[in-house]
C-alpha cells in the first residue's frame, strides 16, 4: 500500500517507523465535504482525519505486542478531480462484524470552495432580503432571535448610512463633542468591512442555496464535480463501502448528492421478486412504513436502520464477475454535521407547507422515503412489498416486460442509506451551534439525531469544533456517527 507514498496528516517520522503493515482487509471511502467560508484545499480533511482515524483507539488496529497500526499515507488521485487534493489511506482497522478483517479507509475531500467564488454585494443583500421580509408565522421558532438580530444589523446599517445626511448644524447641536467627519469617517468604513465578511462568509451561502440565474452554473458545477467523485468511487471493486459526511453548508450539498447520485443509478434501483435484495426490499417497505405510523419509537428506528443496512448490503453483494458494474449501490451512510438543514423551512422553502409540498412531490428525499399509492393487489400478485399497505417506495418499471423487476422510486436513497445529524443545541445565539439542530422534524423519522449537549456543553459558539481533539464525549459521539467500522 505505501510503496508509492509518504507519510501525512500527522503520521510523519512516526508512521515511517511503524512496523510492517498487517494484512490487508476490505477498503471504504469516506468523502468530506467542506463548509462555507474561504476553505483551504485539505486543511479541513488533515484535521478530520487526524481525530476520527488516527487518534482512536477503538479502530485503530493494535497487534499481541502493543504496536499500533495508526499510519496514514497521502496518495495523489485522479477522483479527486483536482491537482490540488489528495487522498488519505489508512492502515487496516480492527475487525469488526462487518469486516471480519479490518478495513483499510481512504479518506477523499470533495472541495467546492473555488467554484462559488465571486457572490456580488447586491446577491448577498438579495439573499438577506429573502430572509427578513417574512412574516413572523413562517419564521420558525429555533431562528426568531437570530432573525431579529438580523433585523437589529440591518437597522443600524441602515443608520449609518444616513450620517451624511444630517445637517452640520444639526449634527454640532445633537454631538457636540463629535465632529461629523469622524462619524462619516467611521460610518463609510464599517459597511466596507461588513461586505468584506459578509461576502467571505456567507457568499458562498448565497451561490449554492440560492436557485438565482447568476448562480445555476456555479451550483451544477459544484453538483457535477461531487457526482464525479462518486461515480469513480462506484466505477470498479475497489470499495465495500462509501460513507458521506458533510459539515455546515457542505451537509446541504452531500444531501442533494445523495439524492441526485441515486436518482441516476437506475440499475441499483431495481431489485428482482425471490432475490436477497428483494427480501430486504420488503422488510425496508413494512419497517419503514411503521416507523411513519409510529415516529417517536426508538426500538423502531432501530429495526428500520436495520432493514436499510441490509438491502444496502444486498446491494453491494450484486459486484463481482459478470455483475454491471452500475448495479450496486455503496453509499452507506450520510453524515450531517452542524447543518443548516434544520433550517429548511427558512433557508430552502417558502415555510414548512412548501417544504412539506416538495418532499410529498419527490423533489427533496426524506427518510423514511415518501409513499405513493400502488395496487394492493398488484404487491400481492408479486408477493411482494407491504402486502396489506395501499401505499409504496416501489413500483414496477415495465410490469409487460419484465412483470418481476420492481424497482425503488427516484426520492428514495433513503431506504438504504442511514442518516446520521449530529447538533449542538445554541443558547442565546452566541453560544453551541445555532446553525444546527434536529432533522427528523424536517426530513423524517428514519434520521439519528444526535443532540452533543448531552455529552458535554462547550463554551462559546462551537460550530467548528465538531471534531475537536480535546472534546471528549462529545468526539466519541461524532466518531460514532461516522462510524469506521460500519458497526
Amino acid at each position: 500500500m505505501a510503496e508509492d507514498a509518504k507519510p501525512e496528516a500527522g503520521g510523519g517520522a512516526q508512521a515511517a517507523a511503524l512496523p510492517p503493515e498487517p494484512p490487508k482487509g476490505a477498503r471504504q471511502a469516506v468523502v468530506l465535504i467542506h463548509g462555507m467560508g474561504e476553505q483551504i484545499p485539505m486543511e479541513t480533511l488533515k484535521s478530520f482525519v487526524q481525530t476520527i482515524w488516527k487518534t482512536d483507539d477503538a479502530v485503530v488496529f493494535e497487534d499481541a505486542k502493543g504496536r499500533k497500526y495508526d499510519g496514514i499515507w497521502s496518495k495523489p488521485d485522479v477522483r479527486t478531480g483536482s491537482l490540488e487534493l489528495r487522498r488519505f489511506t489508512t492502515q487496516r482497522s480492527r475487525d469488526s462484524r462487518a469486516f471480519p478483517d479490518g478495513v483499510q479507509t481512504d479518506f477523499y475531500e470533495l472541495y467546492w470552495a473555488d467554484l462559488t467564488a465571486g457572490s456580488t454585494w447586491e446577491q448577498f443583500t438579495g439573499w438577506v432580503r429573502g430572509l427578513l421580509f417574512r412574516t413572523w408565522s413562517t419564521t420558525p421558532r429555533d431562528v426568531r432571535l437570530a432573525w431579529l438580530g438580523l433585523w437589529g444589523l440591518t437597522i443600524v446599517f441602515l443608520l449609518l448610512g444616513a450620517v451624511g445626511l444630517v445637517p452640520d448644524a444639526r449634527w454640532r447641536a445633537w454631538f457636540p463633542d463629535l465632529p461629523q467627519k469622524w462619524a462619516l469617517a467611521v460610518a463609510a468604513a464599517i459597511p466596507v468591512v461588513l461586505q468584506m465578511f459578509a461576502r467571505k462568509t456567507f457568499g458562498r451561502v448565497v451561490r449554492y442555496t440560492r436557485a438565482d440565474p447568476d448562480n445555476i452554473a456555479a451550483r451544477a458545477a459544484v453538483r457535477e464535480r461531487g457526482l464525479k467523485l462518486l461515480r469513480a468511487l462506484h466505477a470498479n471493486d475497489d470499495y465495500a463501502r462509501v460513507v458521506v459526511v458533510g459539515h455546515s453548508l457542505g451537509t446541504i450539498l452531500a444531501y442533494d448528492l445523495v439524492g441526485y447520485f441515486w436518482a441516476e443509478q437506475t440499475r441499483a434501483r431495481r431489485v428482482t421478486v425471490g432475490s436477497t435484495a428483494f427480501e430486504a426490499l420488503a422488510r425496508v417497505e413494512e419497517t419503514g412504513a411503521d416507523l411513519s405510523e409510529h415516529k417517536d419509537d426508538p426500538v423502531r428506528r432501530a429495526v428500520f436502520i436495520a432493514a436499510q443496512t441490509d438491502l444496502r448490503r444486498a446491494l453491494v453483494a450484486r459486484s463481482g464477475p459478470g455483475a454491471e458494474p452500475d448495479a450496486r449501490w455503496l453509499i452507506s451512510d450520510l453524515v450531517t454535521l452542524g447543518s443548516p438543514l434544520t433550517h429548511a423551512e427558512f433557508l430552502l422553502a417558502k415555510g414548512k407547507g412548501d417544504l412539506r409540498r416538495r418532499q410529498r412531490e419527490r423533489e427533496m428525499p426524506t427518510s423514511p422515503p415518501e409513499r405513493e399509492t400502488l395496487s394492493v393487489s398488484a404487491s400481492r400478485k408479486a408477493g411482494a412489498v407491504g402486502l396489506n399497505r395501499p401505499t409504496h417506495i416501489v413500483y414496477q418499471p415495465d410490469p409487460r416486460g419484465a412483470p418481476d423487476l420492481w424497482s425503488l422510486h427516484h426520492a428514495a436513497p433513503f431506504a438504504v442509506v442511514r442518516w446520521t445529524n449530529v447538533h449542538d443545541p445554541a443558547h442565546w445565539v452566541v453560544m453551541g451551534d445555532q446553525i444546527s439542530g434536529p432533522l427528523r422534524d424536517a426530513f423524517g423519522p428514519g434520521v439519528v439525531d444526535i443532540d452533543l449537549s448531552t455529552k458535554g456543553k462547550l463554551a462559546g459558539f462551537t460550530h467548528t469544533r465538531y471534531w475537536d481533539a480535546d472534546t471528549g464525549e462529545r468526539l466519541i459521539a461524532v466518531r460514532r456517527a461516522v462510524n469506521l467500522l460500519d458497526d
